[in-house]
């Protein structure tokens, strides 16, 4: 490291030097654990440690954007974007194959809602999120569309400044004009999505009473909720929550959520969701939806292990995990409910693992994923399976069902979505181009390399790399390795510009399939959940290792980064293995799992991490404690640490506490950086400019670590 950088670095740590005299000692089932820095966890009551926040903020900044070639990130990426014209995202095709859909031009730094009629009808500007509320000196996007059954309207939500709650409106398709008032207290990207009603002038959606609101260790009062058109938003109909359905066992950190998946449906199904791929739910007629009197009755229970469902009419047709980890599709009826010995239409397969389906009249139509980076196609019709040939090798297929057809958009590392639409005559995928492009990067320079690795018990964990052709593997390569692995969650093959930048830089993009995860089915994500967690950071060390064993890098050139509940990976991997990594980048990250229950959304994490009030979850939970296993005197690696003040998923003392921590323990000279965005949530939707920054800053990190020469202070 730069000496004239280290010197500046300790001075920002001396002078941003923040202590209690008090340290706490919690008690658990006779485990004494200290916290020293819990002062932290009231950092938005106390106006010293926001200052303290500030001053860290504000050098690592300083530092960040002192790494040479940092601006040439950025501009690489405007330079791609501008030659792509414009990029697409949140695509709605109606039963009647009305078209909408988000998009963003080269030139603009949100995007824009559009309708078209048809595949080929014209392009018609729906709403503009800059002319939102022009008074307002805030930057409004759309987060999440959803329209009517016929089309003739959809729900627009809209957050700002990376807001995670979001206000909706409801828009008249043909006028263009707002008919509703502004829906408050809402975040369906993260609360259940929106559904509307089959009279196409209601929607229920998750109401947040406290929304925006501390709250200590949840969020409480969430209820599914009926707004109907030409009401005042503030009079919206309970008809399914805590307070107001004690037949239906629901707990303060659930999600009460109405799903409709067809406009024809006699019933009305009721998930109570959260953290879990798992959930109850209940079901009431549809007739009964819009009276005072709703009687939910029970139509299945987690321990069914089922994860998606489609009901028609009576009967429901559902993928499980029940007695078959590489899952199996069955299929029951309503009134019966017979979960217990259905029809099975799929058997597991062996080496597959079944990841999605719809039913048509014309058949059964599934997709299937082997590692979770190789996709394949089948339909069953009239008791006989076939395989459908794919127009290219796919690494993840989503299926959706239009007006007398299936929707098949395959992907992959080096390919973006394309679409197709399923011909029932002959068995076979025909283009659906929805957009032309006039740029097509076919990534010719880079090669995609799939592995598996030996993990500490023999487990044999997929490893995806994607590196320039011709590269050396002598040891020289700089890595940027990615994982995550939990609730079940795949990291799905995405040609994601920035990554794919990276390797282009000379670098190799590397990505666990860490336990935890879903890329091997229900028992993968079992082998790193709870007590089995430990799996998930071991699994990652073990693909690091093997990256060096095999030359294709070499200890000084790796660089790990992940968050969110990957924070709990990687940070057990670099306190567990700090000699294996030369950077660490920890966005949002879980760090301090044993306080993970006295922050928001803490109960509802518990359903994937334990609570500390289980004895032997409080082990586990220990176990996986990142921040209470930093040691003393140790060289530790350079580590980002980001969070945002705003974040209702994890809460941003987890990074402050970990980050401080850190600080006091490293004994090398690597900068240890707590980076604080203050208008900022969980990190999951930016503008274009703030995108491109975000990104070209924890990649320059990552290359200046790893010892790019482009990217070395002077």
């Amino acid at each position: 490291m730069n000496k004239l950088f280290y010197i500046l670095l300790l001075l920002v740590l001396s002078s941003c030097e923040l202590t209690s005299q008090n340290v706490p000692v919690d008690v658990y089932f006779g485990h004494k654990i200290e916290d020293p820095h819990r002062y932290l966890e009231y950092v938005e009551r106390d106006s010293s440690i926001l200052d303290w926040v500030k001053k860290q903020n504000t050098e690592t900044n300083l530092l960040l954007n002192s790494i040479p070639n940092r601006q040439n990130l950025i501009d690489k990426q405007a330079i791609y974007d501008n030659k792509r014209n414009y990029v697409t995202s949140k695509l709605q095709i109606t039963n009647n194959d009305q078209i909408f859909y988000l998009k963003r031009n080269a030139n603009e730094n949100v995007s824009r809602l559009y309708y078209r009629n048809s595949i080929k009808g014209k392009e018609t500007e729906l709403f503009d999120p800059k002319k939102y509320q022009p008074e307002s000196k805030s930057e409004y996007q759309i987060n999440y569309i959803k329209p009517s059954w016929d089309g003739s309207k959809i729900v627009i939500s809209i957050n700002k400044d990376e807001d995670e709650y979001s206000q909706m409106i409801i828009l008249d398709v043909k006028t263009k004009t707002i008919v509703s008032g502004v829906i408050n207290n809402c975040k369906p990207t993260g609360g259940g999505g929106i559904q509307w009603l089959p009279d196409n002038n209601s929607i229920s959606y998750v109401h947040f009473s406290f929304a925006n609101q501390n709250a200590k260790n949840t969020i409480p009062n969430k209820k599914a909720v009926i707004y109907r058109l030409g009401t005042d938003p503030k009079d919206f109909i309970e008809v399914l929550s805590k307070e107001n359905n004690p037949e239906v066992n629901i707990k303060p950190e659930d999600f009460p959520i109405l799903e409709i998946d067809n406009v024809n449906n006699k019933y009305v199904s009721g998930i109570i969701g959260g953290a879990t791929p798992y959930f109850d739910s209940y079901y009431i007629s549809l007739e009964q939806l819009y009276n005072t009197e709703r009687n939910w009755k029970p139509l299945f229970k987690k321990e069914h292990e089922i994860k998606m469902y489609l009901i028609n009419q009576d009967s429901i047709t559902y993928l499980t995990a029940k007695n078959s980890p590489n899952f199996k599709i069955c299929k029951t009826s309503i009134m019966s409910s017979d979960f217990d010995n259905p029809e099975v239409l799929i058997k597991e397969k062996k080496g597959e693992i079944i990841k999605n389906f719809v039913e048509t009249k014309n058949g059964l139509i599934y997709s299937t994923v082997i590692d979770g980076v190789q996709a394949k196609l089948y339909r069953l019709y009239k008791g006989e399976h076939s395989e459908i040939e794919l127009p290219k090798p796919s690494a993840d297929i989503a299926l959706s069902t239009k007006r007398n057809g299936v929707v098949v958009a395959i992907k992959g590392w080096l390919s973006k979505t394309t679409r197709y639409l399923f011909n029932f005559e002959t068995n076979t995928l025909d283009e659906y181009n929805l957009f032309t492009d006039s740029f097509k990067d076919p990534f010719d320079d880079l090669m995609i390399e799939e592995v598996t690795v030996a993990s500490h018990d023999g487990e044999e964990v997929p490893l995806s790399l994607v590196y320039k052709k011709g590269i050396k593997f002598d040891g020289s390569t700089p890595v940027l390795m990615r994982g995550y692995g939990a609730y079940g969650a795949s990291m799905v093959p995405n040609s994601y510009y920035p990554f794919l930048l990276y390797a282009r830089e000379g670098g190799i993009y590397a990505v666990a399939h860490v336990r935890g995860g879903g890329e091997k089915g229900d028992a993968w994500h079992k082998g790193g959940f709870k007590t089995t967690k430990s799996n998930s950071w071991k699994d990652f060390i073990a693909c690091t290792e093997y990256l060096i064993d095999k030359k294709y890098t070499s200890k000084g050139k790796v660089a790990a980064w992940s968050g969110s509940a990957g924070g709990i990976m990687i940070g057990r991997a670099m306190t567990e293995r700090p000699d294996l990594y030369s950077a660490v980048i920890i966005d949002r990250g879980i760090l301090n799992t044993i306080r993970l229950e006295n922050g928001v959304n803490g109960a509802n994490s518990a359903k994937e991490f334990g609570s500390v009030k289980d004895s032997i979850e409080f082990k586990g939970l220990l176990t996986m404690d990142a921040y209470h296993h930093i040691k003393d005197n140790t060289n530790y690696p350079a580590t980002l640490i980001t969070t945002g003040m705003n974040d209702t998923r994890v809460p941003p003392w987890q990074s402050m506490k970990f980050a401080t921590r850190l600080q006091k323990a490293n004994s090398s000279n690597n900068p240890i950086l707590l980076k604080t965005e203050f208008d900022s949530g969980h990190g999951l939707q930016f503008t274009k400019d703030k995108e491109f920054e975000t990104m070209a800053t924890a990649l320059s990190f990552a290359l200046w670590q790893t010892g790019h020469p482009d990217y070395q202070p002077k």
